[in-house]
């Protein structure tokens, strides 16, 4: 009868002690500047996300050992030993990544590179998150400064619906490689799966500063500000439309809508007889 008590107690201690290292850890890795990309700062953020992702095993965790004590200690023991093996592996991993190269230097060769960022793309498609979270990391610990496996990741966290998260490591991409409008495209789609309309023409308007013929981004932009009633950037976006595709049969639909927001001049007064 005390056995499962005993292992219930075990288990509670050991997520508190984990929890207590990763905060310590996790405050001497807080995002900081990085618009020089020096290559220790570079190494942190990488960190980071492995931090992320030992914090939510820990949280998962720590909500399954609550669960089994409202429904009775029975099977505390086996939960127990689940929850303290998965945590002391993402330790492990962390210790492995934190004496791996600093400098970015490749530790395998572009072709494996290549396979891992393949395999983690169609991971992603069959929505297979976190054996795809695995292989981006994986890469990023090979080469920290990996611009299109720091993308994907971003992108597999929207995928995923973890907005905050794909925020943050897009944003982190951009400093990276701040004329990339893929990523600014990632975090536009970002801004969108939220609500933030407004806020999404901003990084549209880059996008198609960066590739003013593309149909698909300029498609996006003129929606986007209609929608939020952006005239200004709605009338750019359609003068580009008809740059590159004066046959694009939504053109006549946007300029109606764009009317519809612009006011008409007032009438001038009737001259006095």
């Amino acid at each position: 009868m005390l056995w499962p008590i005993v292992s219930l107690v075990l288990l509670a201690l050991s997520l508190v002690v984990a929890g207590v290292v990763l905060a310590r850890k996790v405050s001497q890795l807080r995002m900081i500047d990085v618009a020089s990309i020096p290559s220790e700062r570079v190494k942190r953020v990488k960190e980071q996300i492995i931090l992320q992702k030992f914090e939510r095993i820990g949280a998962q965790k720590m909500g399954a050992a609550a669960k089994v004590a409202r429904q009775g200690v029975s099977s505390v023991s086996k939960v127990g030993r689940r929850a303290v093996q998965k945590l002391y592996a993402m330790e492990q991993y962390y210790q492995k990544l934190k004496h791996s190269a600093p400098d970015g230097s490749h530790a395998v060769n572009a072709d494996t590179i290549k396979r891992l960022l393949e395999e983690a793309e169609n991971l992603v498609s069959e929505e297979e998150y976190i054996p795809a979270e695995k292989r981006y990391i994986e890469v990023i610990s090979h080469n920290p400064k990996h611009v299109k496996a720091y993308e994907g990741l971003g992108n597999l966290y929207l995928a995923n619906k973890q907005y905050a998260q794909a925020r943050e490591t897009l944003l982190f991409t951009q400093r990276l490689s701040k004329d990339d409008p893929s990523v600014q495209m990632s975090l536009a789609d970002v801004e969108l799966a939220e609500g933030n309309t407004r806020k999404a023409v901003d990084y549209l308007r880059n996008v198609v500063a960066l590739r003013p013929g593309n149909p698909k981004f300029l498609d996006l932009y003129i929606e986007s500000a209609l929608e939020v009633r952006l005239t200004i950037d709605a009338q750019k976006g359609i003068a580009l439309l008809k740059e590159s595709n004066p046959d694009n049969q939504k053109i006549p639909d946007f300029e109606a809508r764009l009317a519809k927001l612009i006011p008409k001049p007032s009438q001038p007064a009737e001259p006095l007889v």
